[in-house]
C-alpha cells in the first residue's frame, strides 16, 4: 500500500507539469484514478469563477484505452448545491454509495454507463478552500473496496493543491496578458484617450466644475456653467460661503449642501481631491428643484395623514412580528396604557386566551393580503376591566414578513344591551308559545269533531283560529333564532355540497309548499358554481326566506327566478382589491318592486316594508338571512327596482381555505 501512494505522489508530480493547462491536470489525475483503483469511470468538477454551478474539466473511463477521454460531458454545467457532486461541494463533505439502486439520493437518469456504486469526494484546499469535487463510479454495487477508499484520501490533498497550483497559474496569465494589452498602448492612443475623457467631462448631463483651494475655478463643463452662470477664473466663495471654502482649504472633506440660485434649488456635492501641485476642490452641480418640491410635499402629506391617524375617531393599529409597531391615540385611551407602555408589547399581552384561538382560526389558512372584517375579541384594559372589540386585520406581506393593520371599536356598552335584548326574547318567545301551544290543542279537539258538532260558520272560526296559531308560532320561532344570532350561539357546521343539487332541493321544496299561490319557483345557471362551502342548513334557511319573501310580493301566475353565477362583486372594494371570487345568488320577483329608500332599511332589525305590512311580515325574516350570510363571511343587499324585487347573496368561494 505504500508502495501504491508513492507511485501516486509521484504521477500527481508529473500531473502537475501541465499547468497552467487546468483540463490536462485534471485529466491527468483521472489517469491515475482509474489505473490505481477499482474504479471503471471517474470524473473531476469545478466551481465556475462565481461558485455559482459546478464545471465538468475532465472525464475518462476505463473502458476507452485508447483515449480513455470522454468528450461528450465536458463543459457541461450544474447549479451549485443539486445533485450529489453539488451537495458535496456545499458541505465540503464526501458521499459514498455502495449500492446505488436502494440509495434515494441517487437518482437514475438516462445515462451512457451503468452505475452501480458511487464515491463523491470534496478536493479541498487548506480548511475551507473547494478546488473540485471527485466523481467515481463502479457498474456494479458495492464495487470499492477499503484500499480504494485509502488510496483516494490519500490522493485528494496533493489532487487539490495540484488544480489549485494549475488554476491560480492560468489566473496570472490571463492577468498578465491584459496588463500586456493595456501597456501597449501608443501615445497617439493615450492623447486620443485624453480627447475622449475632455469631450465626456463637456457634455455630461451632470454640472462638474474643479477649483484651487482658493476658490478660483479651473475647469468647468457646459452644465455647470449653464447652471451657475460661472466660468473658469471664477471664484466660487460667493456660492459655498467662506466658512466652507475654508473648512475645504484646511482638510479634506466631503460634504452635500443645496444653495438656490436664479430661482432653482441646486445640490452641490463637494470633495477635496489631492490633483496636480495642490489639492483641488471638485463640486458636481445637479438642479434638484423638483425633487426637492416633492419632498417637501411628501412630508407635507405624510404629517397630515400623521394627524390624521392619530386624531381619528376608532382605534387604529399595527402590528409587525407580533408586536404593536404603531397606535394612535384613540387605542391608548380604549385600554388605558400610555404610548410607552404600549409600543413594542406583544399584542398577546391585551387579549384573552380565547381570543388568541379566534385570531389563529381566522388567519391560519389564509395567505398573502387578506382582510378579515368585524372580527369580535376580548380584551383587558390596564385596570383589569374586560372589553369586547370589534376588530378587523388586514395582513400585508412587506419585504417577506407579515404586517397586520386595522381598525378597533369599543362594542362592550352594545354587548350588554344585545345581552338584555337576547334575554327579553327569550321570555317573550316563552310567554307566547305557553298559552299558544294550548289555544292550538283545543283548536285541534274542535276541528276534530266539526263535521258533527259545528255550523259551517263555527268550523270557518276554528279554522282561522288554527291559522292565526301557526302565524304566531312562526313568529315565535324568528323570535329564537333572532335570539340565538344576537347571543351569538349560531355555529355553523359546513360542509361542500353540489350548487345544483343543493339549490334544485331548496326551490322545489319551496314550490310544495306554495302550490295554492299559483306562483313558479325557477332555477337557473350553476354551472359556473358547482360546489358550495356552507351549513347546508342555516344556509337554506337564509335562502328560503329570500324565496318565501319573493313569493309573497309575487302576483298569482307569477315566476320566483333563483340564479347562481361567479364573480368579483363591484361593490365590495376589498374582494377587488384581493382579486377574489364569489359565488353570487340572485333572486328575482315580479312584485311592486324596491323602494330606494328602503333598500337599506329591509334587512334592519322589525323594520317592515310598506309592501310588507300589507303582507303581514314582521320585520324579523331578512334581518336573520343577513346575520347568517355574515356569518358565512358575505353579505346581502336589497336592489332598488319600480319592477320586481332583487336580493343578492355574496359569499366567498374557497371558504373552506379561510
Amino acid at each position: 500500500m505504500i508502495n501504491k501512494e508513492l507511485t501516486v505522489f509521484r504521477r500527481v508530480n508529473e500531473a502537475i507539469s501541465h499547468a497552467p493547462d487546468v483540463s490536462a491536470v485534471a485529466g491527468a489525475l483521472l489517469d491515475i484514478v482509474i489505473d490505481e483503483t477499482s474504479a471503471e469511470n471517474a470524473s473531476i468538477m469545478m466551481p465556475s469563477r462565481d461558485s455559482s454551478r459546478l464545471e465538468i474539466k475532465a472525464a475518462k473511463g476505463a473502458g476507452d484505452r485508447r483515449f480513455r477521454y470522454s468528450e461528450d460531458s465536458l463543459g457541461n454545467a450544474f447549479p451549485m448545491g443539486t445533485g450529489i457532486a453539488g451537495r458535496v461541494a456545499q458541505t465540503r463533505k464526501a458521499i459514498v454509495i455502495p449500492d446505488a439502486s436502494k440509495d434515494p439520493l441517487f437518482q437514475s437518469l438516462a445515462m451512457k454507463i451503468q452505475v452501480g456504486s458511487l464515491l463523491s469526494m470534496p478536493l479541498v484546499y487548506g480548511k475551507k478552500e473547494l478546488v473540485g469535487v471527485l466523481n467515481l463510479s463502479h457498474p456494479r454495487a458495492r464495487g470499492f473496496g477499503k484500499r480504494d477508499m485509502d488510496l483516494v484520501k490519500a490522493l485528494l490533498p496533493p489532487a487539490a493543491l495540484a488544480l489549485r497550483n494549475a488554476r491560480t497559474m492560468r489566473e496570472m496569465g490571463d492577468i498578465n496578458a491584459i496588463l500586456k494589452a493595456d501597456l501597449s498602448m501608443t501615445d497617439q492612443a493615450v492623447d486620443e484617450f485624453g480627447r475622449n475623457i475632455f469631450r465626456i467631462f463637456t457634455c455630461m448631463s451632470m454640472g462638474v466644475l474643479t477649483s484651487d483651494p482658493d476658490g478660483r475655478i479651473t475647469a468647468a463643463n457646459r452644465k455647470a456653467t449653464g447652471l451657475l452662470g460661472l466660468e473658469s477664473g471664477d471664484s466660487i466663495a460667493s456660492l459655498l460661503g467662506e466658512g466652507v471654502l475654508l473648512d475645504l482649504k484646511s482638510e479634506t472633506r466631503e460634504m452635500t449642501l443645496d444653495v438656490e440660485r436664479g430661482g432653482r434649488v441646486l445640490s452641490l456635492e463637494i470633495a477635496t481631491l489631492p490633483m496636480k501641485s495642490s489639492r483641488q476642490i471638485l463640486v458636481c452641480v445637479r438642479d434638484v428643484t423638483l425633487e426637492r418640491f416633492k419632498e417637501r410635499e411628501l412630508v407635507r402629506i405624510k404629517d397630515q395623514y400623521k394627524d390624521m391617524v392619530e386624531n381619528a375617531l376608532d382605534a387604529m393599529y399595527i402590528i409587525k412580528g407580533g408586536r404593536l409597531l404603531l397606535t394612535n391615540r384613540k387605542f391608548q385611551e380604549m385600554l388605558g396604557y400610555g404610548q410607552d407602555e404600549i409600543t413594542g408589547r406583544h399584542f398577546r399581552r391585551f387579549i384573552t386566551r380565547d381570543t388568541i384561538t379566534a385570531l389563529k382560526n381566522s388567519l391560519r389558512h389564509q395567505t398573502g393580503n387578506v382582510f378579515v372584517p368585524n372580527l369580535e375579541i376580548q380584551s383587558r384594559r390596564k385596570d383589569g376591566q374586560n372589553l369586547y372589540l370589534e376588530i378587523s386585520i388586514g395582513r400585508l406581506v412587506i419585504d417577506g414578513e407579515n404586517c397586520y393593520i386595522g381598525v378597533v371599536r369599543d362594542i362592550t356598552s352594545k354587548k350588554e344591551l344585545l345581552a338584555l335584548k337576547t334575554r327579553f326574547l327569550h321570555v317573550a318567545s316563552h310567554e307566547i308559545r305557553v298559552p299558544l301551544t294550548v289555544i292550538r290543542g283545543y283548536a285541534r279537539m274542535l276541528a276534530r269533531e266539526a263535521h258533527t258538532c259545528l255550523s259551517p260558520g263555527q268550523r270557518e272560526n276554528v279554522q282561522e283560529i288554527e291559522d292565526q296559531c301557526e302565524k304566531l308560532l312562526h313568529f315565535s320561532n324568528s323570535l329564537l333564532d333572532f335570539a340565538k344570532i344576537n347571543a351569538e350561539t349560531l355555529t355553523l357546521h359546513r360542509q361542500t355540497v353540489g350548487s345544483r343539487d343543493y339549490l334544485g332541493a331548496i326551490a322545489r321544496n319551496m314550490a310544495i309548499g306554495i302550490r295554492d299561490s299559483r306562483v313558479k319557483v325557477a332555477l337557473r345557471g350553476c354551472e359556473s358554481v358547482p360546489e358550495l362551502y356552507v351549513d347546508p342548513i342555516r344556509f337554506e334557511q337564509a335562502v328560503c326566506n329570500l324565496i318565501h319573501n319573493a313569493i309573497k310580493h309575487s302576483p298569482e301566475g307569477g315566476t320566483v327566478t333563483v340564479s347562481l353565477e361567479r364573480g368579483i362583486p363591484d361593490l365590495n372594494a376589498m374582494n377587488r382589491l384581493l382579486n377574489r371570487e364569489c359565488a353570487v345568488i340572485t333572486v328575482l320577483d315580479e312584485g311592486p318592486g324596491i323602494r330606494v329608500e328602503e333598500a337599506r332599511e329591509l334587512f334592519s332589525d322589525f323594520y317592515v316594508g310598506t309592501s310588507g305590512r300589507a303582507k303581514g311580515g314582521i320585520g324579523l325574516g331578512l334581518s336573520i338571512t343577513k346575520e347568517i350570510v355574515h356569518a358565512h363571511g358575505g353579505s346581502v343587499e336589497a336592489r332598488p327596482s319600480d319592477s320586481g324585487g332583487c336580493f343578492v347573496i355574496t359569499i366567498p368561494l374557497n371558504s373552506e381555505d379561510d
